[in-house]
């Protein structure tokens, strides 16, 4: 088996690691021990740097485990809402249009995601790379293999993904267009910029770009500086509204392919 590298990497475990998916780490450093993982045919380690050009000789017969199960079973009517909702899939990652009122993944009081649901209208395998929300819709990236997330996660992390959210407020800012800057309770900078719109029927309408992303961050901005998201009873007060935030754009370069993925704004709510 040969893997030629089209990127820099790191480590040539955690890379493998990453690439044959259901391989244990354990195994995989073993035979590089053994010298059954070469690079460019020559004797490696584990911390081996892979640099682009590179070709990684595997002597060894891997057996893969690839029948991922879901236990979720979705109805006919689940499964063409949740079709509709997808934008775009390659080999690599999908786009989807979140429905509001989905948490992303499980948690204390989630015993069902919208992970689970996605696993199991694709029969794979999906892995989060950013969240919105469970009361925020818009576009929104799963990856389908344990190396796409790291791309992907790597490109969010050097802001290297624009995402733009839309936001209808109760009230309205001094300026038309601006910058937020404010700090959280764990006393993290929080930063974005904002321009007032022109959409439907709502007079108080802002395009957010994200500088930072932190939990909740758009909400808590807005709060924070007197003009609260409509529908926002996280941090303003409790209203019967739906939330009216959602993340209508995003665009991001990868593998020399750009991307760009952008929502009708007249269908948004």
């Amino acid at each position: 088996m040969q893997i030629k590298i089209d990127q820099n990497h790191r480590r040539l475990d955690k890379f493998l690691f990453q690439y044959l998916e259901s391989i244990p780490l354990s195994l995989i450093q073993r035979l590089i021990r053994k010298f059954k993982i070469k690079i460019n045919n020559k004797k490696s380690k584990s911390n081996s740097i892979l640099l682009k050009g590179d070709i990684i000789y595997i002597y060894y017969k891997f057996e893969f485990n690839n029948n991922f199960q879901s236990k979720l079973k979705l109805s006919n009517k689940s499964i063409k809402e949740f079709k509709k909702r997808i934008i775009f899939q390659n080999d690599d990652f999908i786009i989807i249009n979140k429905p509001k009122g989905y948490s992303v993944q499980r948690g204390t009081k989630v015993n069902i995601s919208l992970k689970d649901y996605y696993e199991s209208l694709l029969k794979s395998q999906l892995y989060i790379v950013h969240r919105l929300d469970k009361d925020t819709s818009g576009l929104m990236i799963l990856a389908k293999h344990r190396l796409s997330a790291s791309k992907i996660s790597k490109l969010f992390l050097n802001n290297d993904i624009h995402k733009f959210y839309i936001a209808n407020t109760t009230n309205s800012f001094k300026n038309n267009s601006g910058k937020l800057v404010n700090t959280n309770e764990q006393n993290k900078m929080l930063k974005l910029l904002y321009r007032k719109i022109k959409f439907k029927k709502f007079p108080n309408t802002y395009l957010i770009k994200l500088l930072t992303g932190k939990k909740h961050q758009i909400r808590l901005q807005f709060f924070l500086n007197k003009n609260p998201i409509i529908g926002d009873d996280k941090f303003s007060k409790k209203s019967k509204s739906d939330l009216m935030l959602s993340s209508v754009s995003i665009n991001f370069m990868y593998e020399n392919i750009f991307y760009k993925f952008k929502l009708d704004l007249n269908k948004i709510f």
